[in-house]
């Protein structure tokens, strides 16, 4: 199978440029092209990681333009551009302007870089990944959405100070939206295939799951005008590596749905196997009819947010 040589990444800020650093960091590849309306931002951001060459000992060459152009023929696109959510700011909120901003990077991606994968990290992420799947008109597998992936990280760190076992042994997994509507499913959780439930009372499990829906919510409000990156960039470099490497990884994220979990046209956050072709599988696991019913009202939340577009 071909291998990954070229990654855009259209959106350079804190996430942007913290992913390719990680990009840089880790993976070997022949291209790295950052994309900023601001273009100096991006050539700034291309000329700092050009100088962790020495530290990092990559051959790989390092673009930062504002003409999205560059994009042409990649291997994968990540799309970061918009604005960040900001204190008192809700995920709708961030739709009705970053919908625009997706649309015309969307059309872009269709044009010029027609055989790529595209990773969605601009928020309100599965409303994003919808627009693009959209506009572009790609096959669901080329086209994924960060969220859930993220949520799942934040539920193990969560779950990690209460047992204060390796995060390597915890096994977590968040569905649907990336927003208050998610479904930490904290009683699924496992540690070393023990269930959570030998290690945490119901209680405890309760209080996770409710301060994984708030956390996202809780960092802005500390960081006012900024937004979580550290972790987003790292849940992105996930999806990336996997890509990259074919791991052939299980990770929860939002993908458009056709059926399965009963639920069609709408992108939230499910298991998928991913790998060097994008998302190869998505698994269904078996539910609860309270899971079950918490995961359909994330649907609906979705369907009445687009019926209002």
């Amino acid at each position: 199978m071909e291998r990954v040589k070229k990654i855009s990444i259209i959106g350079v800020g804190s996430v942007g440029s913290t992913l390719a650093f990680n990009i840089l960091k880790n993976l070997d590849i022949e291209e790295l092209i950052l994309i900023d309306i601001a273009g100096s931002l991006a050539k700034g951001v291309a000329l700092d990681l050009e100088d962790t060459r020495a530290f990092l000992e990559f051959s790989t060459k390092i673009l930062g333009t504002s003409n999205i152009n560059h994009i042409k023929n990649s291997d994968i696109v990540v799309v970061t551009a918009g604005k960040a959510r900001s204190a008192g700011m809700t995920r709708y909120d961030l739709l009705n302007i970053n919908k625009e901003i997706a649309k015309k990077i969307a059309k872009k991606i269709k044009e010029v870089a027609p055989t790529s994968l595209v990773i969605v990290i601009t928020n309100p992420v599965d409303f994003i990944t919808y627009v693009i799947k959209k506009e572009t008109g790609f096959g669901r597998e080329r086209i994924i959405g960060m969220g859930s992936s993220l949520d799942s990280a934040r539920l193990l760190n969560l779950v990690y100070q209460m047992v204060k076992i390796s995060p390597s042994s915890i096994e977590t997994m968040v569905l649907g939206m990336h927003s208050k509507d998610m479904l930490p499913l904290v009683k699924k959780c496992k540690v070393k295939g023990i269930s959570i439930d030998k290690f945490l009372s119901q209680e405890k499990i309760k209080l996770i799951s409710e301060k994984t829906k708030i956390r996202g919510k809780e960092i802005v409000e500390l960081l006012k005008n900024r937004s979580a990156h550290f972790a987003p960039s790292l849940a992105g470099y996930q999806l990336i590596e996997a890509i990259v490497k074919d791991k052939k990884e299980i990770i929860c994220a939002s993908t458009y749905l056709n059926g399965e979990y009963g639920i069609k046209n709408v992108c939230i956050g499910v298991p998928c196997i991913i790998g060097r072709k994008g998302i190869i599988k998505i698994i269904e696991i078996e539910l609860s009819r309270e899971e079950k019913e918490k995961l359909l009202k994330s649907a609906n939340y979705f369907r009445e947010c687009m019926s209002l577009q």
